[in-house]
């Protein structure tokens, strides 16, 4: 049990340190060998920051646990909007734009329910991991089309999944690495990714089989909290400065990641039997939370104290009744 937990704690560390790496290599090497700036934010920080949660489902996968890296991605979206942006409101009021409210919050709705629809037969298969990859790479493109009609590399925050969106300053500024090196540390960071992920998914299955939890529980509990440590961090000292924005589009872009990349990745590697739990109680949630979010967008053209209470308290409910559902 104590290996277990060391292998959970080197993993988390080990995955903010290698994804934080491998967003600030990738994006020098684009900037050194030309790449545009723009598609350094969509493309290459949408991938790296979102990685975590995408190698450690991908690790899963390949481990026939197909149900832990479904609780990942599930969690992590509850996460996200439960504790990342309530705690965020908690600290400040966040403002949000009409087009957040109209349009990007209903594409995170509308994703949550071809996730549904795909899992409702009970089997995430490969074809439906082709398909929600597919609406991820169609998500991107329209993303990058929509993004350059309406003033470019302006709205990047909107569309990306970038729990480190602060340090974008150094695409523009780069620290004067060579293009070589530069790729030589993306490559190494993306091994460390790899290497990160198997320790967290072994020590979280571990303890799962020791203490007879699910592992559809542990990837909605530890690991979908574990990876979404950046993005909490973040989005706390970002409300502090009033940089509103970034915390929005983090988690906009973020839980469309997670619902069509870290599931879509799963099916695509592993066909998985999803547990008949996630369908009546952790899909049903992860559609309240985002439903609240674009209620409260709508309605009062913020995210209050008010509303953040009422979504960290929710998410504290939810965690909650895992633990007694799963204790009893």
């Amino acid at each position: 049990m104590l290996i277990a937990f060391v292998f959970i704690i080197l993993g988390f560390f080990l995955l903010i340190w290698s994804a934080d790496l491998l967003v600030d290599n990738a994006s020098e090497f684009a900037h050194q060998v030309g790449v545009s700036t723009f598609l350094v934010g969509i493309i290459i920080v949408g991938f790296g920051t979102s990685a975590p949660e995408m190698f450690v489902s991908a690790m899963a996968a390949l481990e026939d646990k197909g149900n832990l890296a479904l609780g990942n991605a599930l969690g992590s979206n509850i996460t996200n909007i439960g504790l990342v942006l309530g705690s965020a409101a908690l600290v400040r009021a966040l403002p949000v734009t009409q087009t957040t409210a109209r349009l990007d919050i209903p594409i995170v709705i509308c994703t949550g329910i071809v996730a549904i629809y795909m899992v409702l037969d009970g089997l995430l298969s490969n074809i439906d991991g082709v398909i929600l990859i597919t609406l991820l790479i169609s998500y991107l493109v329209w993303s990058a089309t929509h993004s350059k009609g309406a003033g470019g590399e302006m709205v990047i925050e909107e569309v990306v999944a970038d729990p480190h969106e602060l340090d974008l300053s150094l695409i523009d500024h780069p620290r004067g690495k060579s293009p070589t090196t530069a790729l030589i540390w993306t490559i190494g960071s993306i091994i460390l990714l790899m290497l990160a992920s198997k320790l967290l998914v072994s020590g979280a299955v571990s303890i799962a089989q020791q203490l007879g939890v699910g592992e559809l529980i542990i990837g909605l509990t530890i690991i979908a909290v574990g990876t979404s440590l950046p993005e909490l961090a973040a989005a706390i000292a970002a409300a502090r400065k009033g940089v509103h924005d970034m915390i929005i589009g983090n988690i906009i872009g973020s839980n469309v990641f997670n619902t069509l990349g870290v599931l879509g990745i799963t099916g695509v590697i592993h066909a998985t039997e999803i547990d008949t739990s996630a369908l009546w109680r952790d899909f049903p949630v992860m559609f309240v939370f985002t439903v609240l979010m674009f209620i409260f967008a709508l309605t009062k053209g913020s995210f209050s104290r008010q509303e953040g209470g009422i979504l960290l308290f929710g998410y504290l409910g939810y965690i909650c009744y895992l633990v007694i559902s799963t204790l009893s």
